[in-house]
C-alpha cells in the first residue's frame, strides 16, 4: 500500500505541473499566484478544483470549466484533506449560515484563505471587516499581550469563529 501511494504521488506531481502550465498559458495571473501557494507543491492542481475541463481547453476557453468551486462546494472539496478544520467550520455560525444558503455573504474557505494565493493575516482581517465593520468594544480593548496588536485571531478560533479564552 505504501508503494502504491508513493507511486501515485510521484506520477501526480508531473501531471499537476503540466496542468498548471497548460492552464497558465491563458490564466497567467492565477497560475503565477498558485505557484506560490503551498498546495502547488503537493498533488493539488487546477484540475482539483476545476475538473479536467477538457471542453474548456478544446474551445479555447469559450465554455466554462467543469467546476468552479463555489462557497457551498468548498467545505466538501477542501474538507477532503483538511478534515479537522472542516468539521469545526461546518459547525460554526458562518458554516451553518453558508451551507443553509440563508446568508449569501457567509465566508467559505477561500474567503479567508484566498483561492489561488494564500491571504496574509492582514488581508484575512480585512475580509472579516467587510461584514464586521462595527466591532464590539471588546475588540478595541488592549491586546492579550504587550507585544501583540489587536487582531480578530487573538480572540476568535480560526475555524469555529467563537471567542476563546486565552
Amino acid at each position: 500500500m505504501k508503494h502504491l501511494l508513493l507511486a501515485f504521488i510521484l506520477f501526480s506531481l508531473p501531471a499537476a505541473a503540466q496542468t498548471q502550465k497548460l492552464c497558465g498559458s491563458c490564466h497567467t495571473q492565477p497560475a503565477e499566484d498558485f505557484e506560490k501557494h503551498p498546495h502547488s507543491k503537493q498533488t493539488v492542481s487546477c484540475d482539483t478544483c476545476h475538473g479536467a475541463s477538457q471542453n474548456h481547453i478544446d474551445t479555447a476557453g469559450n465554455t466554462p470549466p467543469d467546476n468552479v468551486a463555489g462557497p457551498k462546494d468548498q467545505p466538501a472539496l477542501c474538507g477532503a484533506c483538511h478534515t479537522d478544520q472542516n468539521k469545526d467550520f461546518v459547525a460554526s455560525k458562518h458554516g451553518k449560515a453558508m451551507l443553509a444558503g440563508g446568508a449569501q455573504k457567509s465566508p467559505a474557505c477561500t474567503t479567508c484563505h484566498g483561492a489561488h494565493m494564500l491571504r496574509t493575516p492582514t488581508q484575512t482581517e480585512q475580509q472579516c471587516k467587510r461584514c464586521h465593520a462595527e466591532l464590539p468594544a471588546a475588540c478595541s480593548a488592549a491586546p492579550p499581550a504587550q507585544t501583540a496588536k489587536v487582531s480578530c485571531a487573538n480572540c476568535h478560533d480560526k475555524h469555529k469563529m467563537v471567542v476563546v479564552k486565552r
